[in-house]
């Protein structure tokens, strides 16, 4: 089985509004329901699972049945970090060892089938793989925000993007040994704590069109990229 996990329990503080960001109107239709809808039409996957925030469950079943989400199976209740969240999902899912599931993110509308695709193919080499972009910058690191400590260079840089997909059995335990280490510091994205207990992680390409919206100014940007994503998604895998 291939699940889906979809994260939509973020605060959206950077946002300043009134709705959480993963739930605000983009072009007609709210911001998780893009999610859903990719995941929805890939052939890969099998069932889907939202994390939310409890108050708004009722909501996104009327989304689900609104927008004739048919793979939607699950439903769990959101964290108060990420991590929180992408385990109270994974608990949800009756799902073997060697299933898979994707880490999905609300707040990225556009993420390409062909995206999806090469994610499932990778499967076959990888237990744990996520999608990046090249890096267009050079990346300077600073302890304090002030200093800087070291300036590295774009040539072998890659920009983190979702969604990324897990071996279930691989993910779990990395999110079990996390959650047991009592000296943990944080960890934001789920391909470090695979790496922490040792499993090779792989990437592949995805596309400039998955940006995730954090602030106000993002929101202007994905709806004037939504013309261009849905005519180079009819070019690239047909409606």
């Amino acid at each position: 089985m291939n699940y889906v996990i979809i994260l939509a329990g973020g605060k959206g503080e950077r946002f300043e509004g009134d709705v959480p960001k993963q739930f605000v109107e983009l072009t007609n239709s709210p911001m998780l329901v893009y999610s859903m809808k990719t995941a929805q039409k890939n052939k890969n996957v099998d069932a889907i699972c939202v994390v939310a925030p409890e108050s708004y469950h009722i909501q996104v079943r009327k989304w689900v049945e609104e927008y004739e989400i048919t793979k939607f199976v699950f439903l769990a209740k959101s964290g108060q970090e990420r991590y929180q969240s992408v385990y109270n999902g994974l608990m949800e899912l009756p799902a073997k060892p060697r299933d898979s599931v994707m880490i999905m993110t609300a707040v990225c509308p556009f993420v390409s089938q062909v995206t999806l695709d090469k994610l499932y193919a990778a499967l076959k080499r990888w237990d744990a793989c996520i999608t990046v972009i090249k890096a267009t910058d050079a990346i300077t690191f600073s302890n304090d925000g002030e200093n800087v400590n070291r300036t590295l260079q774009k040539k072998k840089l890659f920009i983190q993007q979702g969604p990324q997909i897990f071996r279930y059995n691989v993910l779990k335990q990395a999110h079990k040994a996390y959650r047991e280490d009592e000296d943990r510091v944080e960890v934001n994205e789920d391909s470090e704590l695979v790496l922490n207990i040792g499993v090779e992680c792989g990437m592949v390409l995805g596309d400039r069109y998955c940006v995730k919206v954090t602030y106000p100014e993002d929101l202007a940007i994905v709806q004037a990229l939504y013309p261009l994503f849905v005519k180079k998604e009819a070019g690239n895998y047909g409606n």
